[in-house]
């Protein structure tokens, strides 16, 4: 017996082959397609094919969709469905980009949060209580901050490490047109690489210049040093 039966869907599987009607069950949280076509009503007294069923006749029911590019980094800690997204079916999401993300933080630097939290209420255009109240901002590393999601959010949802939290971290409020030494460097490629064993899909980082922070100079990721 399924657990549950979807019946006459317009499936579209994502291998590219022609839209079709046909049934889509589900037993013991994975997919059992195709069923057999079409499942018939059972006859009165006999078992059903499934525990529950839906019509969905005129629907389409297609995988999950990927969003590669959201900034759903703080957003899911108030909001585990990441809204309006799941509403169209994106099932998994990718934050981090442009290289702004929430973590690592400085653990002997608090004011680095407030810095990382005006900052991106002023480029993303989120309201500065939300991400005040909302976000509890327990963590350092990067996976500290991954931890704080797990098991908390309803998408799949993967993250990649800013290159304003790398600098921020490392050249505190240098990071703003500071140029890193040597030794800042190797520390940024360390956190980097700290930061994909714990589980970051990957560096993102920005150029425009359309980007600033709290206080209206260059993000981190966009600063242009002055010439030597």
């Amino acid at each position: 017996m399924l657990d549950h039966l979807i019946k006459g869907a317009t499936v579209v599987d994502g291998t590219g082959a022609p839209a079709r009607v046909a049934d889509v069950g589900i037993r013991d949280g994975r997919i059992v397609f195709p069923v057999p076509d079409p499942v018939p009503d059972p006859a009165p007294g006999a078992a059903a094919a499934a525990r529950t069923t839906e019509d969905a006749t005129g629907l389409v029911l297609a995988p999950g969709f990927v969003d590669p590019h959201t900034h759903y980094d703080a957003q899911l800690f108030w909001d585990p469905y990441a809204t309006p997204s799941m509403n169209h079916g994106v099932t998994t999401v990718a934050g981090g980009n442009c290289g702004f993300t929430l973590a690592p933080l400085h653990p002997d630097r608090p004011a680095d949060a407030d810095y990382t939290r005006r900052m991106m209420s002023k480029v993303e255009g989120m309201a500065l209580a939300a991400l005040e109240e909302g976000v509890d901002w327990s963590w350092s590393s990067f996976g500290e901050y991954l931890d704080a999601l797990e098991g908390r959010i309803a998408v799949n949802a993967g993250f990649m490490v800013g290159h304003c939290a790398l600098r921020r971290y490392v050249m505190g409020a240098d990071a703003v047109g500071g140029r890193p030494t040597d030794a800042q460097l190797g520390r940024m490629v360390g956190l980097l690489k700290e930061a994909m064993e714990a589980g970051a899909w990957g560096l993102s980082t920005t150029q425009s210049a359309t980007h600033s922070d709290g206080d209206g100079a260059p993000s981190p990721p966009a600063t242009r040093s002055p010439p030597s």
